[in-house]
């Protein structure tokens, strides 16, 4: 039996849910990079320089701070949606809707500019944490608004993959965040009620989707995209990182 520490506060979890990308993964290092790439490559095979602006603003990226804007929907989006966002902004400046689609497909297809490898950085000892819960048989899964293909990549050069248990995806057919769906999954594959489930996430869509699942604890980080007054307001606690989570090994 193992009860963990989520900063001040202790829960005794079976299963531990977390959100991917701001809260295993730094969040500006990968969808801010890729953000600026998105609207560059849009920008340059339109030739309409006035499309930055609007493209930025309706994925919800400040460049000048590079930043994302929490409950944006580059913070809570799928990667689906934000084409679909972008080539709406297209359609929005002319472009005709065969043709948004086109450019904004091409310019989303950035494996060979930016390889998933370089956009990856921990947002703390990821393999560390996940390893003491296994060791204390506690389950872990996965619940992301990305792609089951980018993520399985992405755990497989974490070196995490064996290490998780279950992920529940973008993709994978449910309604997203902040519905209840994934983390319902999620525990339904796990074989552990909501109730004895924890939830670490970055934005209000992680904690809502928590609350709504009836998940027992939520925990907020400050390595993504949330605004900290808005979690507050949401979470149990708040944590700095991943790190401030500790496994206690119960006799």
């Amino acid at each position: 039996m193992a009860v963990l520490q989520f900063g001040d506060l202790r829960f005794d979890a079976d299963l531990v849910a977390f959100d991917k990308d701001g809260t295993l993964v730094d969040f500006e290092s990968m969808w801010g990079r890729l953000a600026v790439v998105w609207v560059e490559r849009l920008v340059a095979s339109t030739g309409n320089k006035e499309l930055e602006r609007d493209l930025y603003s309706s994925l919800g990226y400040d460049p000048q701070h590079r930043r994302t804007k929490p409950q944006s929907p580059l913070a809570i989006a799928t990667t689906g949606q934000l084409r679909a966002i972008a080539a709406g902004t297209l359609y929005r400046h002319g472009i005709s809707w065969p043709q948004a689609e086109e450019h904004t497909v091409r310019a989303f297809d950035t494996s060979s500019l930016l390889p998933l490898a370089d956009l990856i950085r921990p947002t703390g000892d990821v393999l560390g944490i996940l390893e003491r819960l296994q060791d204390a048989g506690v389950r872990v899964a996965i619940v992301t608004t990305d792609h089951r293909a980018e993520t399985e990549e992405t755990l497989r050069l974490m070196a995490i993959a064996h290490l998780v248990d279950h992920t529940v995806c973008g993709d994978d057919g449910l309604l997203s965040k902040p519905a209840p769906d994934m983390l319902l999954a999620a525990c339904e594959q796990s074989n552990v009620a909501p109730i004895r489930t924890a939830v670490v996430g970055d934005t209000v869509a992680d904690l809502l989707m928590a609350q709504r699942a009836g998940a027992g604890f939520k925990a907020a980080v400050l390595t993504g995209a949330g605004d900290p007054a808005q979690l507050k307001a949401h979470a149990d606690v708040i944590l700095s990182s991943v790190d401030a989570i500790a496994v206690e090994q119960q006799p």
